[in-house]
């Protein structure tokens, strides 16, 4: 097995730009069996990693951040790892066709955010490091960065050219969380105005959290949920 380079970090992505452009490295098929730098701090691979002390080493994973659904418990489990690394878990459906997943981003987010402005690298990790990991990673670039969520899996898979968010699962959950995304980022943007707008942007705020709860609510139908998210984007513009 191809041993661990030495990590080069990639350049983050510009602010609410597509990233299209970039240019995609070479790429073999035993590299999907390694970890990859997607932006600095956080690298993206197969769960297998966290037993390679010297991945872990030469890397400097202070962190290591596991997605795994309940089938997996028995083999993606938290093992003994050398200090300083932590190891941390997020329990996801097995079927995220069938439940709302935009929490379990909204805490991946908030976790890699603290992790990445400590200056500590993360290793996220699921079986395989294609479709769970891979999309949550993702999400993290369309709340930090801006991107849709096309955007987004681009950018990681000019990384790790394996991730692929299943077409029925994960891509659609990405694609849901795109409004709410831009949402947060129009509702943290009218924090700072004045009191005499207060009154009028509680009620826009209201307006777009019923947009929210619908565009994330499984149990609404499908046609619901992309006009809930569209409206959501159109609010943000």
């Amino acid at each position: 097995m191809q041993q661990a380079a030495e990590i080069v970090w990639p350049e983050t992505p510009e602010f609410g730009v597509s990233p299209i452009n970039l240019f995609v490295p070479t790429w073999t098929y035993s590299d999907r069996y390694n970890g990859q730098p997607i932006v600095p701090h956080i690298l993206l691979g197969p769960y297998h990693l966290v037993r390679r002390a010297e991945f872990l080493q030469l890397n400097s994973i202070h962190h290591i951040l596991c997605i795994r659904d309940p089938s997996e418990q028995l083999f993606l489990r938290q093992i003994a790892t050398s200090p300083p690394t932590e190891f941390h878990i997020i329990d996801v459906p097995a079927d995220v066709r069938k439940t709302s997943i935009i929490p379990h981003f909204i805490q991946a987010n908030a976790m890699l955010a603290g992790m990445v402005r400590a200056g500590q690298n993360v290793l996220v990790c699921c079986s395989d490091g294609i479709d769970k990991s891979a999309s949550f990673v993702a999400a993290y670039l369309m709340n930090t960065f801006a991107l849709q969520a096309a955007d987004a899996v681009k950018f990681v898979q000019n990384h790790r050219y394996c991730a692929t968010p299943s077409p029925g699962g994960y891509k659609i959950k990405l694609s849901e969380y795109e409004p709410i995304c831009a949402a947060q980022r129009s509702s943290a943007g009218n924090s700072g105005q004045g009191n005499a707008n207060v009154t009028r942007r509680r009620d826009s705020e209201d307006e777009g959290s019923e947009y929210m709860d619908l565009a994330a609510d499984p149990m609404v139908p499908v046609e619901a949920r992309l006009i809930a998210g569209k409206r959501l984007i159109k609010r943000a513009r």
